[in-house]
């Protein structure tokens, strides 16, 4: 299969108050046409600012550096113009809340037929029959009466639904789904992801999730902490047999297993200092795991960062 997102060293700085902060620490990954990928970790561990470098939407006071290939072409350079023409075109992003996406002062028919006439329809019966295509595909029955809604008038899954069929208005080459299922039930956001990857099932497909059961349907997963890549690769590897002791914590910490606990030592925090970043809450690390630059390692379909693993 051909790549389509080739991520190579992406790191993002922020300039806060007290200083220069590293908030995404050299990820490199590649995602196929076809393909999903889940980038895993807790709150804060730097998932959503990869996203939002990729997306070429970073606050103001952070900067991205590295290279990030889209089709062949670096994104990292480009102008807010030519971002701006590949964002909705070549780059989808599906937000934690398709409510808070929407425009609610408009009704979904103009959101919809917006999009659709950047896509080059201009017709009002063109416009209105792919309007009621896009939103049969994602589920919906009734297509008519859901054209007539306002934002409001729609649950938080509608919502989300909308969202996919302006995305399916192009034909991405990547999706960036953030946190799309967050505040819903296990059931509910499995069978989304399940929906999102068979709506752009041509598309290379980022998921970016706190829980690591919803990455499950992923082909491959990178699972991040602090900014940093702990395990990338083979999803069935991956969850079948952990290599680094953080993602052995998460998938324990599952409702499924139990909601074990690994015992965490503390140890202090490792922020500007060397070392694995979840030295400081790891069972079984060792002054060496502070000290020293963690090597790579590589097992077939997976890749990791730990001294003991």
């Amino acid at each position: 299969m051909e790549t389509i997102l080739n991520v190579v060293r992406l790191s993002v700085n922020a300039e806060l108050k007290s200083g220069f902060t590293q908030i995404v620490k050299g990820l490199s990954f590649k995602i196929a046409s076809g393909e999903q990928l889940g980038i895993v970790g807790e709150s804060g561990c730097g998932k959503t600012m990869t996203a939002m470098a990729i997306f070429g939407l970073l606050p103001a006071n952070c900067h991205a550096d590295g290279e990030v290939i889209l089709n062949g072409n670096s994104l990292l350079g480009l102008s807010k113009k030519q971002m701006n023409e590949k964002r909705g075109r070549e780059i989808v992003l599906i937000p934690q809340s398709g409510a808070d996406f929407l425009n609610p002062s408009l009704r979904v028919r103009d959101q919809i037929y917006e999009t659709l006439k950047k896509a080059g329809l201009t017709d009002k019966d063109d416009l209105r029959e792919r309007a009621e295509e896009l939103l049969r595909h994602v589920g919906f029955d009734k297509p008519l009466e859901v054209l007539e809604k306002y934002p409001f008038q729609l649950s938080g899954g509608m919502a989300q639904r909308i969202v996919l069929a302006i995305g399916l208005a192009f034909s991405p080459s990547l999706v960036i789904a953030d946190e799309p299922t967050r505040g819903i039930d296990d059931e509910t956001a499995a069978l989304f992801i399940k929906q999102l990857e068979r709506m752009f099932a041509d598309s290379a497909v980022i998921v970016i999730t706190h829980n690591i059961a919803l990455a499950r349907t992923c082909r491959n997963i990178l699972v991040m902490h602090s900014g940093a890549m702990m395990e990338y690769g083979r999803a069935d590897l991956i969850l079948n047999s952990p290599k680094h002791p953080y993602t052995r914590s998460l998938i324990d910490a599952l409702p499924a297993n139990g909601f074990k606990s690994t015992t965490l030592k503390d140890r202090g925090s490792m922020n500007g200092r060397e070392g694995c970043p979840f030295y400081s809450r790891c069972s079984i690390g060792t002054n060496d795991c502070a000290k020293n630059t963690i090597p790579l390692k590589n097992d077939g379909g997976v890749s990791w960062r730990c001294l003991h693993a």
